[in-house]
Formats: structure tokens, sequence, C-alpha cells
């Protein structure tokens, strides 16, 4: 087989790697969101490569450990941004691999789902961040860490829109210097060299008042459950998730003051269960799923007094 060229190269993983986070969306890798779970991951997403002419790919494995006393940096350019900036990683020693596995301890489904969206997406940022940081592929970390916490995410009940961050070059850029400035500030207190610093603190001075990577990924939360209840028939929604039960009972509590208040006015009771369902909607994207109060002050507002 011929040398491929860069362009070449590109197109193709690009190409293959797709299809496997695609595959991996549709069927996830079985394991317990630890270091080999993550290291599957990444293996079933790359594993195309070598058998394609990238020599250089070495799927689910870790990188090689950075030479005592050197730092190890990316140069990293945004589409709207002129400048080119510097971030650091770990230096993927027996240390690194050690504070891997703490952060992984972490990744805990069952812990996770008892958290609300807001205190979710705070905890999901510092995991990426913390895995970020220790960047333990030699590349693709992430497409690896956004394959991951989704299916952690959708373990947990929730969802996580990656492919938000994908719409526009500003979008794709937030995210990026979000997790930069995240990761940097973890790697500047470690770096070894003052050329290191002063490179991670230009880049931080320079990239400082952008949005930090919680509240983006606030953005991009929300509970499985709040989807389902907007998105599916009622019957699948409550077969997954019985705790929309309450959701459900406020909206016919809300058709039966209608019907008996003011028959005959379909156009009216389409509108006023529109303004129920937003209400309940909200109160489920907060992470709750009882006392849907603000659906049912608005109702009294229309002079609608019922109980729910």
């Amino acid at each position: 087989m011929s040398e491929l060229s860069d362009e070449q190269k590109q197109q193709l993983e690009a190409k293959y790697t797709y299809r496997r986070v695609l595959e991996l969306s549709l069927s996830p890798v079985q394991g317990n969101f630890d270091a080999a779970h993550l290291r599957e991951i990444n293996r079933r997403i790359f594993q195309d490569l070598p058998g394609l002419g990238f020599k250089d790919v070495t799927p689910g494995v870790y990188r090689p450990e950075v030479p005592e006393g050197k730092d190890w940096i990316k140069r990293r350019g945004f589409t709207t941004f002129k400048e080119v900036f510097s971030v650091a990683y770990s230096p993927m020693d027996a240390k690194a691999i050690v504070r891997l596995d703490q952060a992984l301890a972490g990744a805990d489904p069952a812990s996770l789902q008892e958290l609300k969206p807001m205190d979710f997406a705070t905890k999901m940022a510092d995991l990426y961040v913390e895995l970020d940081y220790i960047h333990p592929f030699p590349d693709g970390n992430s497409r690896t860490l956004r394959t991951f916490t989704a299916q952690l995410a959708h373990e947990s009940g929730y969802h996580i829109d990656w492919p938000r961050f994908n719409r526009s070059d500003e979008a794709r850029d937030r995210l990026y210097i979000a997790r930069d400035l995240a990761v940097n500030k973890i790697a500047l207190p470690l770096a070894y060299h003052e050329s290191t610093m002063r490179a991670l603190s230009h880049a931080m001075f320079s990239l400082d008042g952008n949005k930090e990577l919680p509240d983006l990924l606030k953005e991009a939360i929300r509970p499985a459950r709040a989807i389902a209840f907007e998105q599916w028939e009622a019957k699948d929604a409550l077969s997954s998730y019985p705790e929309l039960a309450e959701a459900y009972n406020t909206l016919r509590a809300a058709q039966i003051k209608l019907i008996s208040s003011v028959p005959d006015k379909p156009a009216v009771h389409k509108a006023v269960l529109e303004v129920v369902t937003k209400y309940v909607l909200q109160g489920l994207d907060r992470g709750e799923t009882a006392n849907f109060t603000k659906a049912r002050d608005r109702l009294q507002e229309l002079g609608l007094d019922i109980e729910i």
C-alpha cells in the first residue's frame, strides 16, 4: 500500500471514526465506566485505522510516558481567533494513571442519577476536564471522552447533546475554549518549565471571559425523562419513566377542568394545555417529578383553580 497523504489520512480517519462513533451510540460498550471501559471505547473508535495505513495509531493503548522533566504541550488554533494558544496535559506517568482511576471512581450512574440537572452538569464538566487533562491516548481523546460521557449520562438518566457544539464554528470554539481553559488551570501549577507557564498563562489571560465548561453543559444536558415527556407518546414515556405519572396527571386534571369550565372551545383548550405543558416541562428540566406548582399557579391566573 502506498503512503497516504495527510489529506487522505484526514478523510479516511473522519469517515471510519464517524461510523464507529455512530455504532457506539446505538450499541454502547458494556462496562463499569472504569479505565478498561474508556480504553475499549477508544479501541472501537479507531480500530479500522491500523489496517488502512495508519502505522502510528494504537487503538485502546495509552500514550507513552513523557520523559521526566518535560512538559507535553499542544498548540491549539480556533476558527474565531487568529492567534494560536497552548494547552498542556499530564505526563501520562504512573501518577497520571492513578489519577485517571481516581477520577473514574466518580463515574457511577447510581450516584449520578440522584443529582439535579445543574449539579449533574457540574459533575460531568469536572470529570470531563480531569480526564482531558490526563489525556490518556495519543490522539482521539475528545471523541473518546464525548462517547464515554454520553453513555455515562444515558445510564444516569440524562442526555448530553454534544452535537450542538458542532453546528457552527462559534459553538465549536466555545466548547474547545472552555475545555482548554479548565485543563490549563490544572496544568499550570504542575508545569516544569517557565516557558510552559508563560504560554499557559498567556492563553488563560487571552481567553478569559469566555463561558466555562459547566455553564456550557448546563445548556446541553437534560433529564432523559423530560425529553421522553416532550417527544414520546405518553404510554411509551410512562413505560420507561413511571415517575412521569404526576406530570401526566397534571395535564389530565387541566383537561377535565377545561371541559367543565369552558366546554365547546377547543382553541381555548389547546392554548391552555400548551401553557400547562410548558410549565410542567420546565419543572422536569429542573429535575422535578412532582408538585408542578408553576403550572398550577398559571392555571389559577387563567381562572382555572384545579387541584394538582
